[in-house]
């Protein structure tokens, strides 16, 4: 019986790389992975190099085909697509409705054309009509090279009292919301934008809009309701009600939407400030998103009857994305970027931001529409092509940058920009496609034949127009951000491609971490040598 134990103790006599072999061939006779049998038969050498260029072969197709796929997530780690049910539209805001005349400024009050042509004339002003018409000329942007302006380079915040002073009346009656009528002045509040002052419905305060040290215009853009019940990436609270902030459509339909007339005088007209296109801007935007109906607006013109059908386009973030560096997902979620001026992070908001700065930058001062603090200059006319090159440049610095294209020389300024916007776009994000439609409105002959109706409604020498916005459908589909692979994703793909080309699986991991490991150390109390007996 001792003389058994002490052969199975006694070490191999056999050399090292034998019994690496003999150990080797013990694996592959063992293990699960296709084709590593093979290599520790004892046949020709012809067969074991066949099956070793398939396996290589194999294991090279399964490196190339995971490396792909790790590229492609690379790449892109966050896809869009398609939600699988429909999003009812009382889940989300109804649109803001931002209205802009296209006159500045009311005639009988201050002719803006007999101003210009006086100027254009050599007719000296006086000192008064000198200050009003810079003034006004900033706003109807208006910069002729043949004219002479005054050298003072900014303007004071006497600018907004006389733009306030001779702005045209905003004369809106019969203003009518899900069918309920409404008090027009109470809804619509006056705010200053790029094309001047403007009047808007159902947005934000504008003290949940900008932070604190933001100055504003008296009681401009003040909002006697609160939006505490709702924010864009949760949306309405569950106590929020039907009577909500932002108001929100419960239903589709034009008897469901929001209707308005608005009365135009003849005299009020001015064809010389901006456009000789007479009437209305319209922004249809998000209740927490700045507009700029210089930009992206649709008409309404004079004495037309004008409807809005309105499609929301929304897409959504899954919460596993926020674990994504922002440049990989390629969005910022609301409370994620800091801004200066604005509470809420939208990519308007931060464009609009990126402008101010860069107009600062390079002029000095900003313009009157832009957000400013105390102190804060305000640019005058001498400074309307400093601001236009600002903005084309910013504009163009940016475009260049997604091109990946050196940037090219602008028109000269004494200062270099150096201003990054990085404004992407927003995760759970609300925007509105509107179809629109007009005709000609008689409402001349309908208030002759109607005068019973129309009996206190005095529209003596005036165009009226009419708008209404309303929902397109009661649902729409939304889209959805969300990640390429998740965990279980990727230990899909990857287990999937090493089980096709070799049969590996996580139990032939097992058997390799078993054979470096405890199978040596047992060989060793049991055989006294890490190969185990010899063969």
């Amino acid at each position: 019986m001792n003389d058994l134990v002490q052969s199975n103790n006694r070490k191999p006599k056999s050399g090292f790389f034998k019994s690496v072999r003999n150990y080797f061939r013990e694996y592959c006779t063992c293990t699960s992975i296709h084709g590593f049998r093979y290599f520790g038969e004892k046949r020709t050498i012809f067969e074991r190099v066949w099956w070793f260029i398939i396996f290589i072969i194999c294991l090279s197709a399964c490196t190339i085909s995971i490396y792909a796929v790790y590229k492609k997530w690379e790449r892109s780690p966050v896809i869009v697509s398609f939600a699988t049910k429909g999003t009812p539209i009382y889940s989300i805001p109804f649109p803001s409705v931002t209205v802009c005349p296209e006159s500045k400024s009311a005639q009988t009050i201050f002719n803006y054309t007999s101003l210009l042509q006086k100027k254009e004339d050599f007719i000296t002003l006086t000192t008064e009509e000198e200050k009003q018409f810079e003034y006004m000329s900033l706003i109807c942007n208006y910069r002729d090279n043949y004219l002479t302006y005054s050298t003072n380079g900014t303007f004071p915040e006497e600018f907004f009292d006389v733009i306030q002073y001779v702005k045209p009346q905003f004369n809106i009656r019969d203003c009518h919301y899900m069918g309920k009528k409404e008090n027009c002045s109470k809804i619509f509040t006056p705010i200053i934008t790029d094309e001047g002052i403007c009047y808007t419905f159902n947005m934000l305060d504008r003290n949940e809009i900008f932070r604190k040290d933001v100055i504003h215009y008296k009681h401009y853009h003040q909002i006697p309701r609160s939006a505490h019940q709702w924010n864009m990436e949760d949306g309405y609270t569950d106590d929020s009600g039907v009577d909500a902030y932002p108001r929100r459509a419960l239903l589709a339909g034009a008897t469901n939407g929001f209707t308005f007339n608005i009365i135009t005088s003849k005299q009020d007209l001015d064809y010389a400030c901006k456009t000789s296109l007479q009437g209305y801007r319209v922004v249809l935007h998000t209740p927490m998103r700045l507009p700029r109906p210089s930009q992206q607006y649709f008409r309404i013109p004079l004495d037309q009857n004008v409807l809005g059908a309105v499609q929301p386009v929304m897409i959504t973030t899954s919460e596993s994305i926020k674990l994504y560096n922002p440049r990989r997902r390629q969005c910022y979620f609301i409370t994620e970027r800091y801004l200066k001026y604005f509470k809420i992070y939208t990519a308007l908001n931060c464009l609009m931001e990126c402008l101010t700065n860069y107009t600062l930058h390079v002029c000095g001062c900003v313009n009157f529409f832009m957000p400013r603090e105390n102190g804060t200059k305000l640019c005058g006319t001498s400074h309307i092509d400093c601001m236009r090159d600002a903005e084309s440049a910013m504009q163009m610095k940016h475009l260049r940058k997604q091109l990946n294209k050196p940037l090219i020389k602008h028109r000269k300024h004494k200062k270099k920009p150096k201003v990054d916007c990085d404004c992407l776009p927003i995760c759970a994000d609300l925007s509105y496609d509107v179809e629109t439609s007009q005709t000609d409105w008689e409402w001349e002959k309908q208030k002759k034949a109607d005068r019973r109706k129309h009996r206190n409604c005095s529209v003596a020498e005036s165009h009226l127009s009419s708008l209404t916005i309303f929902f397109k459908f009661n649902a729409f589909i939304r889209s959805q951000r969300h990640e390429l692979y998740g965990p279980t994703d990727f230990l899909a793909n990857f287990g999937g491609l090493l089980g096709l080309f070799t049969g590996f699986s996580v139990l032939s991991l097992m058997e390799i971490l078993y054979f470096l490991s405890v199978r040596m150390i047992c060989n060793v109390r049991l055989y006294g040598y890490w190969a185990g007996r010899e063969t």
